[in-house]
């Protein structure tokens, strides 16, 4: 039996990282450390002068920021400037939400968290870095670089399914693990998945990736150097690959489409950047011209696309661009459409981000929410957003630590941010949330006690009865605008 982790009534606290990973190392240790450094970053930039080869140029920027990484956290694209004061649930009106417990992770944190309306944790999953890459090998910095997670998917009875990446110089290693309810290992796949995942019955769909030598295809690679060849895995209920199916290698069987004029001229490593996946059934299949059940809806963020790949035929049967940029977490709804998070597409002078509902048929933008001149929607990278079944939509500002559910007039409803901060050269910072936040019903999981399902549902009898307890955020919670 769980119980729940958090006394009820009691307010989120900011955790103060700087407590927790407080070390014992000497200053004399310190030293030896930041002289390594300088000595490395010097001859890192001589090589990068004298270099002409592309790709070691490429190489080297790797590198560099992985030492940068060393000295800032917000070098290591998990920690952002914090926008909000407060933490913990700043909105909430009741009579207009959808109920449900919410699923987050926060991806530096190595942490999962299963949250009630009011923001009070219910349950929580921890990963630790020994269990699964133990060895801790030199192009880490010998355990220096950190790790981060992505949120995969819960199982009714509290198992968890969570994409493990661990930074190293000039790359980075990946896996999926699957963790039990109390945060046991299940088992851990080497499988290089990255980013997204979806499991369909007794299968895993994952993307996956691979450094491969060049290439003469046009559309493989141009540049006859190394590349990364993304991929669809599908994978058996224990993390074992079935079958692999080259997403650049689709595209170049491809002969109806232009697509080789959609590459970048460049010599980039990830040409494309997948970084979502929608396995589509029949009731989406018939929505898009050429799709069949069983096809992969994928977002490719370099080029700004959005395709569906026939797994069968190795073959894109269907392609779109639109005014977003660098988007996340494509998905079908149920009507048709296409929901996601556009990253960087919003002209507008408010933020950078927007989450839109597309006409696949058409291309056209049907709905959008891209916040106020006074709220923004801002998150340059991860970001997500999920159809409920009231009809509103939750969406994942990832790099401010903020989850909020929208209304389609575009009222926010219910706003949570993370309480996980910590500070740098005195400035606020928040941890990332992971790249897909999820809404669940109550109902459909298991691993909560008895006695905490009571008290959820006690709680949401007096609400019923005295109104909701969820204050509302004012403008003094936000941290002055900047200029960008």
């Amino acid at each position: 039996m769980l119980p729940v982790t958090v006394p009820r009534g009691t307010p989120a606290r900011p955790v103060n990282v700087r407590e927790r990973t407080r070390t014992n190392a000497t200053p004399f240790v310190r030293s030896l450390k930041w002289i390594a450094f300088y000595i490395f970053a010097f001859g890192l930039g001589m090589i990068f002068t004298i270099a002409d080869n592309s790709w070691i140029k490429a190489s080297m920027v790797t590198v560099q920021l992985s030492f940068e990484q060393l000295t800032m956290k917000s070098a290591s694209g998990n920690w952002y400037p914090a926008r909000f004061r407060r933490s913990g649930v700043l909105r909430y009106d009741m009579s207009r939400t959808q109920p449900g417990y919410t699923l987050y992770s926060l991806a530096p944190d190595l942490s999962a968290h299963l949250i009630d309306m009011d923001g009070r944790a219910l349950h929580r999953w921890t990963l630790s870095r020994a269990r699964i890459l133990p060895n801790r090998t030199s192009d880490t910095l010998f355990g220096m670089l950190e790790p981060q997670i992505e949120t995969g998917h819960l199982f009714p009875n509290g198992d968890l399914l969570l994409l493990y990446e661990q930074k190293a110089v000039g790359g980075a290693h990946t896996q999926l693990v699957k963790l039990d309810k109390n945060s046991n290992v299940v088992w851990n796949s080497p499988v290089n998945a990255h980013h997204a995942i979806e499991v369909v019955g007794d299968r895993i769909y994952a993307l996956t990736g691979k450094i491969r030598p060049s290439s003469s295809n046009p559309i493989i690679n141009a540049f006859r150097v190394p590349y990364l060849d993304e991929s669809v895995s599908i994978l058996d209920a224990d993390g074992n690959t079935l079958s692999t199916y080259s997403i650049l290698q689709a595209m170049a069987n491809t002969k109806r489409m232009r697509l080789a004029d959609a590459m970048p001229s460049s010599d980039r490593i990830d040409r494309l950047h997948s970084n979502s996946l929608d396995v589509l059934t029949e009731q989406t299949a018939r929505f898009i011209r050429g799709a069949k059940p069983g096809d992969v809806l994928l977002s490719l963020r370099n080029l700004d696309m959005l395709v569906v790949m026939n797994l069968k035929t190795e073959k894109i049967v269907w392609a779109l661009r639109g005014s977003w940029r660098q988007q996340h977490d494509a998905k079908m709804l149920q009507n048709g459409h296409i929901l996601l998070f556009d990253n960087r597409g919003d002209l507008m002078d408010r933020g950078r981000s927007r989450v839109l509902e597309i006409d696949p048929g058409t291309g056209g933008i049907v709905w959008s929410y891209d916040g106020t001149e006074s709220d923004l929607l801002d998150s340059h990278f991860r970001g997500g957003a999920q159809r409920l079944a009231n009809g509103n939509t939750m969406i994942s500002e990832s790099t401010t630590g903020r989850i909020i559910e929208v209304a389609a007039d575009g009222t926010i409803v219910w706003e949570y941010v993370s309480p996980l901060q910590a500070e740098e050269n005195g400035h606020k910072l928040v941890a990332s949330l992971g790249l897909n936040v999820t809404r669940l019903n109550r109902s459909a999981l298991r691993i909560l006690s008895d006695r905490a399902r009571r008290e959820v549902a006690n709680d949401d009898l007096v609400r019923q009865t005295d109104g909701p307890t969820g204050g509302i955020m004012s403008r003094t919670d936000v941290v002055p605008r900047t200029s960008r």
